[in-house]
């Protein structure tokens, strides 16, 4: 996903050390909920260590995955900002550990150091730049070509493998490029029947990522 780099790790050491003062830390279990959609809560909550998945949830239930967040990033903050209900649900993947800081602190913050407030303007800069390309990529893209992109977009790499570890699920994916699992499930089937990709026990390999970008970028 096309984020800046994680957002602690851009902070000076006077910054970091003055935000460390003022948060507070918190662990939380797998599948329990950091943020829930519409609450009116104005806490910013930065990552240390664990996985979080941000969802929204349209009015007739539907659910979309907006992405996952890793250590160093900041979750909440558009409330912080603009004081409106929260506009999406945060719930952590696997244990996580975050520090929540109350709105008038990181006010504050962004208020006496520049480099918080460089980080907040480059972070809110690419999720524009991601919303707009995936308003683009919904508009204009097959489901093969989005579903390709996704998958891309969540690959790892090490050891010359490229892969997706845990493997998500078809569920996951079609709530990740706004389609119905069983267009995803009938995608997923030809690309395995391909060799494209493969399922080795919770990973999913790409096994030839320069036919799939090839493959996604041809038109039908």
């Amino acid at each position: 996903m096309g984020r800046s780099q994680a957002f602690l790790q851009g902070l000076s050491g006077e910054t970091a050390a003055a935000l460390a003062e003022c948060w507070a830390i918190r662990s939380y279990t797998p599948r329990e909920m950091i943020i829930a959609q519409g609450e009116r809560g104005r806490d910013v909550f930065f990552i240390l260590d664990g996985l979080v998945r941000v969802t929204l949830f349209s009015p007739n239930g539907r659910e979309t995955f907006y992405g996952d967040r890793g250590p160093g990033e900041i979750v909440g903050e558009l409330a912080a900002i603009d004081g409106k209900a929260r506009s999406a649900c945060v719930v952590a993947l696997r244990a996580t550990r975050a520090a929540s800081l109350t709105a008038p602190a990181f006010r504050s913050l962004v208020a006496r150091h520049p480099d918080f407030s460089w980080m907040l303007l480059e972070h809110l800069s690419a999720v524009v730049r991601h919303m707009t390309d995936r308003v683009h990529e919904f508009s204009t893209l097959v489901v093969r070509r989005r579903l390709i992109f996704e998958l891309i977009r969540r690959s790892d790499g090490s050891d010359g493998l490229t892969f997706i570890d845990p493997a998500p699920t078809h569920f996951e994916l079609a709530a990740s490029i706004s389609t119905h699992r069983e267009a995803v499930s009938r995608e997923m089937s030809t690309l395995t029947k391909k060799g494209l990709i493969e399922k080795c026990g919770h990973r999913l390999i790409l096994n030839d990522l320069a036919a799939l970008e090839m493959l996604a970028g041809k038109e039908d």
